[in-house]
C-alpha cells in the first residue's frame, strides 16, 4: 500500500529476458517516483518502460478536450474583437466627419455608439482574459502529464518522450500522444 495515497502498490521482479520489474499502481506519480528512485539506487542510466493508467488517461482526455474548447472560444473572441475594433475605426471616421460639418446631433449619436462599442470591447477583453487564464491552466495540466510520462523513463528515453509528446501535440495527434505516454515511442517506433 502506498503511504502517500493509501492506494494499492505492488512491485514484482522476474529474471526473464535479463530481468523485468513490474510496478502496479493506479497513481502515475507514485510509479514515476518509484522508477526514478529505484533507477537512482541501482544506478540505471537508461530505461524504457510501458505504462497503462486508464483513469489518468481518461482525465487527460478531458483536459485535452477542454484545451480544444478554450482554443475555439479564443479564436471566436479574437474575431469578434477584430470586428468591434473595425467598427470603432468606422465610428471615429464618422465622428470626425460630423465634427467637421458641425452636425452635433449626429455627432452625439456616433459618440454614444462609440461608447457602447467601447464598453463591448472591454467586456470582450475580460472574456478573453478569463478564457486565456483557463486555457493556461489546462495547458499546465498537459505539461504536467508529459512530465509524469517522462518520469516513467530514464536517460535518452525520458528526453525522447518529452520531445515526441510535444511533436504529437503540435500535430494535434491525440492517438499518438497517448501511445507515446503508454509505450515511450511514437507510431514509427521513435
Amino acid at each position: 500500500i502506498s503511504l502517500r495515497t493509501g492506494e494499492p502498490l505492488m512491485i514484482s521482479m522476474t529474471n526473464v529476458d535479463g530481468g523485468t520489474v513490474t510496478i502496479r499502481t493506479d497513481d502515475i506519480e507514485v510509479a514515476g517516483e518509484m522508477i526514478q528512485d529505484l533507477c537512482g539506487f541501482l544506478q540505471v542510466v537508461e530505461l524504457e518502460s510501458v505504462a497503462t493508467f486508464p483513469d489518468e488517461m481518461e482525465k487527460f482526455k478531458g483536459i485535452l478536450s477542454r484545451v480544444d474548447e478554450y482554443n475555439a472560444v479564443r479564436l471566436k473572441l479574437t474575431a469578434e474583437m477584430a470586428d468591434s475594433a473595425n467598427l470603432v475605426k468606422a465610428l471615429i471616421v464618422k465622428a470626425e466627419d460630423y465634427r467637421i460639418l458641425s452636425d452635433m446631433t449626429h455627432l452625439k449619436k456616433v459618440f454614444s455608439g462609440l461608447q457602447h462599442t467601447n464598453n463591448d470591447l472591454i467586456a470582450e477583453y475580460n472574456k478573453r482574459a478569463n478564457n486565456h487564464q483557463q486555457l493556461l491552466t489546462q495547458l499546465k495540466e498537459v505539461n504536467m502529464m508529459i512530465q509524469k510520462a517522462a518520469k516513467l523513463r530514464i536517460g535518452n528515453a525520458k528526453t525522447r518522450v518529452v520531445s515526441a509528446c510535444r511533436q504529437a501535440i503540435k500535430k494535434n495527434n491525440i492517438h499518438e500522444l497517448f501511445q507515446i505516454i503508454r509505450t515511450g515511442q511514437d507510431s514509427h517506433g521513435n
